[in-house]
C-alpha cells in the first residue's frame, strides 16, 4: 500500500493503478505482462509515484519495464517518465512533436503558474455551496500543491519510438495493440487494446463517471473516436484516465456527456442569460453525481463562450 495509488487486477497479467484523489499522482496508469515483456501505460504526475509504480511493475511481472506508453501530452500522464530510465517511451508522432516543440517550462514560471491556479481553486472552494464541489476543489488543490513541490525535480523525457496509426508489441504470452484514431481529448490521443483479455486502456478519452477536461479538446472528433472504439473493438473492461475501472458502458456515458453538455451550453448561449446565471442552476442530471465536479464549470464556460462568439459571428480565440 502506498499513498499515491491502489493496484487492481483487471485480467490475467493486466493491472490498473488507480490514483488516490489528492495524492498528486492525478492520472491513472496500467501495467501489462506480455510474458517476456512488461509494459506500463502512463506514469502519473509525480516522479515519486512513478518510482513506486516501477517497483510495483517489477514485483507483479518479475521483469523490468521495457516499454512506457504515454497516451497523450498532458503532464499527469507523463511527468513520471524520468523514473523509467531504462525503458523505451512510445507515443504518437504528434504527441512527441508537441512535447518537443513546446519544451519544458522554466521552474520559476511553472511554479508561479501553479501558485496562481491554487489561489483560484481556493477561491472557488470557499465560494462553493455543494459539498461534492467543495471536495472536488480540495482534491485539485492538494494535487496542484504536490506538483508545485515536485516541480524542481521533474525532468521531461519524450518518446524514443513513435507511431502514426497502429503499433503492435508482441510478447511470448500475448500481444497488445497501440492505436490512435486522431485527436479528441487532445490533438493526439493513443489508447491500448489487449484483445485476448478484452481490456481497453483508454487514457483520457474515457473517464469513469468523472467530468472530462475539454479545454484542449475537439468534442465532435472526440465523439467520433469513441463511436469507432465502441464499434470496432471487442472489450469488456476499461482502465480509464481518471476514475475507477469500468466497463463498455462507459463509452456510451462519455458520448452522452460530450453531446449533452454542448447542447446545454448552446441553449444557454442562445438564452441571452449570462454564464453565471446558468452555472447557478447547478450541474445537470445525470452528471451532477460525477466526480471532479469543478471541471464542469470549466467545460461549460469554454463552450458557452464559443457559442456566444458564433452567435456574434466572431472567432473562438
Amino acid at each position: 500500500m502506498n499513498k499515491f495509488f491502489t493496484l487492481h487486477s483487471v485480467a490475467s497479467g493486466v493491472w490498473a493503478a488507480i490514483v488516490i484523489p489528492g495524492s498528486g499522482a492525478l492520472g491513472n496508469a496500467a501495467v501489462v505482462d506480455l510474458g517476456d515483456i512488461t509494459v506500463v501505460v502512463d506514469t502519473f504526475c509525480l516522479p515519486e509515484a512513478a518510482g513506486i509504480l516501477r517497483e510495483s511493475a517489477l514485483e507483479l511481472t518479475g521483469k523490468p519495464v521495457k516499454y512506457i506508453v504515454n497516451t497523450h501530452f498532458h503532464g499527469d500522464h507523463h511527468y513520471g517518465n524520468q523514473m523509467f530510465a531504462d525503458s523505451l517511451i512510445i507515443t504518437t508522432d504528434l504527441t512527441r512533436e508537441i512535447l518537443t516543440k513546446e519544451g519544458a517550462p522554466e521552474v520559476e514560471v511553472w511554479q508561479e503558474g501553479l501558485q496562481k491556479q491554487i489561489e483560484g481553486l481556493t477561491k472557488g472552494m470557499h465560494a462553493a455551496q455543494d459539498l461534492r464541489l467543495q471536495s472536488a476543489f480540495a482534491y485539485e488543490i492538494a494535487d496542484k500543491a504536490a506538483l508545485l513541490a515536485a516541480v524542481p525535480g521533474i525532468r521531461r523525457r519524450t518518446a524514443a519510438l513513435t507511431f502514426s496509426d497502429k503499433l503492435m508489441i508482441h510478447g511470448t504470452a500475448r500481444s497488445l495493440t497501440l492505436l490512435t484514431f486522431g485527436g479528441g481529448h487532445t490533438d493526439s490521443d493513443a489508447f491500448v487494446y489487449i484483445e485476448d483479455a478484452k481490456v481497453l486502456i483508454a487514457g483520457d478519452l474515457v473517464l469513469s463517471k468523472s467530468h472530462p477536461a475539454m479545454l484542449s479538446g475537439f468534442p465532435a472528433a472526440w465523439i467520433e473516436i469513441l463511436q469507432r472504439i465502441g464499434q470496432e473493438l471487442d472489450f469488456s473492461l476499461v482502465i480509464p484516465g481518471h476514475g475507477e475501472v469500468t466497463d463498455h458502458s462507459s463509452i456510451g456515458e462519455m458520448i452522452s456527456y460530450l453531446t449533452e453538455i454542448q447542447i446545454y451550453a448552446e441553449q444557454a448561449a442562445a438564452s441571452g442569460e449570462s454564464a453565471d446565471f446558468w452555472m447557478a442552476r447547478g450541474i445537470p442530471i445525470p452528471f451532477a453525481e460525477w466526480q471532479m465536479s469543478h471541471v464542469f464549470e470549466w467545460n461549460f464556460r469554454w463552450l458557452y463562450k464559443q457559442f456566444v462568439n458564433e452567435k456574434r459571428g466572431e472567432g473562438n480565440d
